[in-house]
């Protein structure tokens, strides 16, 4: 089967204390029939097609939040799935190096992950960010499909693209940043986050069967967390099935006030 990956990532700041990476990764057979959904929940929770759908944006806009528990029940009901790679920067040696090349390093050993696990073919779309080095991209492309040698699955072609054209970009844009900012929460407690963002996460969380976001996961075909480094960040503070429900209740405009 070959897929469409659509990454992004969050965490990046220095004020951060974990970088995420999150791919949503759809089937091309089913690809015209999610879009095509995404866009009908838009128009559900009166978000309009021509704004760009950003974490950052999840503040006092309640149908955001209620868009991300359709949105995350959309995923645990369908062929689609959404797989990410939570890093933790004090112990990640090479992050306290070179932030730009860990980066597209953490990028690479994502991918590569994406296309065994699956054992699909993938052409990725990631989000085009300033770089000092223009090539990352055909890079990733190249040592991701190094690492597959021999294994079921490869990249095809890895493409920076410009978010705001690339609806489902923007998607994993939504579940990356929020997957994040519960992450730098456990590590920061007393980071400062809306409170619209914290109800967004808890309400994904429930999606999930969790209380928060902020665990690893074991491999599953729904929404998969990966710690990194493994050694010091597996396991914390735990390991989760994801139990999916579909009985999670949308906010309302008081609740984000």
């Amino acid at each position: 089967m070959e897929y469409s990956l659509f990454a992004d990532e969050s965490g990046t700041s220095a004020v951060d204390k974990c970088f995420t990476i999150g791919c949503l990764l759809v089937p091309n057979n089913f690809l015209d029939d999610f879009e095509q959904q995404v866009r009908h929940l838009l128009k559900k929770h009166n978000l309009p097609d021509e704004r760009e759908l950003k974490w950052s944006g999840i503040k006092k806009n309640y149908g955001m939040v209620n868009l991300l528990i359709d949105l995350t029940q959309l995923i645990t009901n369908s062929p689609a799935s959404f797989i990410c790679k939570v890093s933790w920067k004090q112990p990640y040696y090479n992050w306290q190096a070179n932030e730009e090349v860990a980066f597209y390093k953490s990028y690479t050993m994502l991918m590569s992950y994406c296309a065994r696990i699956l054992k699909s073919d993938i052409n990725a779309k990631i989000d085009d960010k300033s770089d000092s080095y223009s090539k990352h991209a055909e890079v990733v492309e190249i040592i991701g499909n190094h690492n597959l040698k021999d294994r079921l699955g490869s990249i095809t072609e890895v493409k920076k693209c410009d978010s705001k054209s690339e609806l489902l970009i923007q998607v994993a844009d939504l579940f990356t940043g929020a997957i994040n900012a519960s992450h730098n929460l456990f590590l920061h407690p007393e980071a400062q986050i809306h409170k619209g963002k914290v109800l967004a996460i808890n309400k994904i969380a429930e999606c999930l069967g969790w209380d928060a976001l902020h665990y690893d996961t074991y491999p599953n075909a729904d929404i998969n967390i990966w710690h990194f480094p493994e050694k010091e960040y597996r396991k914390v503070p735990n390991t989760l099935d994801v139990v999916p429900t579909n009985n999670v209740a949308y906010v309302s405009r008081e609740d984000v006030m």
